[in-house]
């Protein structure tokens, strides 16, 4: 059995859903390890400087190891150099965000990064492309693209339809638009709420679930009401597809997102912005509109709402 140990920024998100997918190839042994309990920077650097001798003692004992995310890549460098090792980029978050100084200093340490893996595994043709612009031709061709899968599910059941609707409260005639992923700014909530809200006052019979937490919970619990209902973290995200019609997410940032591609597995219409990633994985089967335009998705919105032929 060799064993495979899995360097994670901090626990949860998409490198998890991953790492469990993995889980099915026979033969290896997956274990994790974050190098932050939190996903909060400030509170999180003290614990990755405690953390990083006991990784690394960790990953002399493993037969590959693993970084999930450009800022693990980053930390782990030195242990992917003397190690068999790989990098999968998910999202290219700490490169996609940083400015100025700063961003010379993470372009730099990545190159690095890459440089120490053996393969370096980007989840989209977006990510390898913004990534080779950082490299020489030698380490661009370490660059591999293999996009994120997800279980497919059986077939949909009326019947289970029908009892997830009844037990969330959803009317019979009303279109629900379902938002599952962290409540933060990247992904943008707070913006799905505003669209459904106007949509709604246009006379779309909308209603948004969110199912999440995150730094904007709370703002996000503030607006409920008859058409936004938070539900807070869940473990019967399976049902809630279930009752949904149509799938949002308005993200200004992402890799290729787990929870995109179990939606339209479970045939729910996308409506989603043109961060790289999301547009990829929809391709035409989806409304895509630009990230942070509030009114173009509200109008996609009410128009499937009122469409049942187009959201199928």
């Amino acid at each position: 059995m060799r064993t495979v140990l899995h360097l994670l920024p901090h626990p949860g998100g998409g490198a998890e859903t991953y790492i469990d997918l993995l889980g099915e190839l026979r033969g290896y042994r997956h274990e994790r390890v974050p190098f932050s309990p939190t996903r909060s920077r400030l509170r999180g650097a003290p614990s990755v400087i405690a953390r990083w001798p006991g990784i690394a003692r960790r990953s002399r004992g493993a037969d590959l190891v693993h970084a999930h995310g450009d800022t693990a890549a980053i930390l782990a460098a030195p242990l992917l150099a003397r190690s068999s090792s790989l990098i999968t980029t998910h999202g290219l978050h700490r490169l996609r965000r940083v400015r100025g100084a700063r961003a010379s200093l993470v372009r730099r340490r990545l190159r690095a990064a890459v440089a120490s893996a053996i393969r370096t595994v980007c989840t989209t043709r977006s990510e390898r492309d913004e990534l080779a612009q950082l490299l020489s031709p030698e380490l661009r061709g370490r660059l591999v693209v293999v996009p994120n899968g997800v279980r497919l599910p059986p077939a949909e059941d009326p019947a289970r339809r029908a009892r997830a609707r009844e037990a969330l409260g959803v009317a019979d005639g009303k279109v629900v638009a379902l938002y599952v992923g962290e409540l933060e700014s990247r992904k943008d909530p707070l913006a799905a709420i505003d669209a459904v809200e106007a949509a709604r006052a246009r006379g779309a019979p909308l209603v948004l679930l969110i199912a999440g937490g995150g730094p904007l919970a709370a703002q996000v619990s503030a607006r409920a009401g008859e058409s936004v209902r938070p539900l807070g973290r869940r473990d019967d995200v399976a049902d809630l597809y279930a009752a949904a019609d149509l799938f949002v997410l308005p993200s200004q940032r992402e890799g290729m997102p787990m929870a995109l591609l179990e939606a339209m597995s479970h045939g729910l219409a996308p409506v989603v912005s043109d961060a790289p990633g999301i547009a990829e994985a929809v391709g035409g089967a989806g409304a895509v509109v630009p990230a942070g335009d509030v009114r173009a998705l509200t109008d996609q919105l009410a128009r499937l709402a009122a469409d049942g032929d187009a959201r199928a």
